[in-house]
């Protein structure tokens, strides 16, 4: 095993561990808008503002602060979010190492291969992604990451764990956009900087960093963001429908334990309701604008997460690699055999 730095496999490990440290730390300084863009995208009425919702959520049942219920589900979406982030760094970046060692990156193909790898991420981690909804709702209170995933496969079973799963893969367009502005508008802004001071290997600032981030995210968002509501609705068991119309569970439990689904058609329209109005009163306009609710919370979180993460991982990277070379060092020789002391690179005793 020879470690280099050219290697796609050495090059997706450095970006996939470095992306997971920003994940997980932008994850955590970001829950109490979280939790708060959850609560909003779940309701179908009232308030959604994002800093109401957070007063809210931090008053306890009897009126007192209880600042910690902002962080509730905080272990499960930063185990989340960091796998999420491992797994589609490690894909994407191994993918684009090996394309481009046979084709020019053009923003098409790397449309591709970030929706290819949004895939990839989304079939192995979206369990967590559910747990991690759910451990954001007032009945989750007392439950780890752990206890909602037993309580999940006990009362709904294995299926509950990828509720929503048509609606994630559609969505893996959205990482692909986000990440194809991104990568060009870097690239765009290094050869600028690269020409303005030949001798120096350019680097993106911290600075640089969080605002490309923020911008790439805030595309991405706004275009997805209806599909991104009703995927939430979903994994949350609540169900959007007009206030003329009965109340049906988006998930009913069948006498087997099963969970039957609505049309995806009746949700999206559902969800264009307020149900604290009535559906005659209610323009095309404002059905339009309440499949946004929520978008406000959604965007800033969104964006200062994806912000945070690529300043973090940009700024991280380098350790990272630097620790890897080190590790490699310290275990292998040149030749690719492992170090084992006194019995390095002999056969050991059978």
């Amino acid at each position: 095993m020879k470690i280099s730095q050219e290697s796609p496999a050495f090059i997706a490990l450095v970006q996939a561990s470095a992306g997971a440290a920003g994940a997980v730390f932008a994850s955590f300084v970001l829950q109490p808008v979280e939790v708060a863009k959850t609560r909003i995208q779940i309701s179908h009425g009232g308030d959604d503002s994002t800093v109401a919702t957070m007063r809210q959520i931090a008053r306890g049942p009897a009126g007192e602060f209880q600042p910690w219920n902002l962080w509730m589900g905080a272990g499960g979406k930063c185990t989340e979010n960091g796998a999420k982030n491992f797994a589609y760094f490690y894909i994407y970046d191994g993918m684009n190492a090996i394309v481009k060692q046979y084709m020019a990156a053009t923003t098409g193909v790397k449309l591709i291969l970030g929706y290819v790898a949004g895939v990839g991420n989304t079939l192995i981690n979206m369990p967590l992604e559910v747990v991690s909804t759910k451990l954001q709702l007032d009945d989750a209170k007392g439950l780890g990451t752990f206890g909602m995933l037993q309580r999940i496969l006990n009362e709904d079973g294995f299926g509950a764990l990828y509720t929503g799963l048509g609606f994630n893969i559609a969505l893996c367009i959205n990482p692909a956009i986000q990440n194809t502005i991104l990568d060009k508008l870097k690239e765009a802004l290094l050869r600028q900087m690269k020409r303005r001071n030949p001798e120096v290997t350019p680097a993106l600032s911290a600075f640089q960093a969080f605002t490309l981030g923020a911008f790439a995210k805030a595309v991405a968002t706004v275009v997805t963001y209806p599909l991104v509501r009703l995927k939430t609705n979903l994994q949350a068991g609540t169900a959007p429908q007009p206030a003329a119309e009965p109340p049906q569970p988006v998930m009913s439990r069948t006498g087997s334990g099963r969970m039957t689904r609505t049309r995806s058609v009746e949700l999206i329209r559902a969800m264009s309701f307020r149900q604290d109005k009535k559906p005659e009163i209610q323009t095309l306009w404002q059905r339009f604008i309440e499949l946004y609710r929520g978008v406000y919370s959604a965007l800033l979180k969104s964006t200062l997460q994806s912000a945070l993460l690529y300043m973090v991982k940009d700024q991280v990277e380098f350790s990272i690699e630097r620790f890897f070379h080190l590790t490699a060092q310290a275990f292998f020789r040149k030749t690719g055999q492992v170090k084992l002391g006194p019995f390095s690179g002999r056969p050991l005793a059978s």
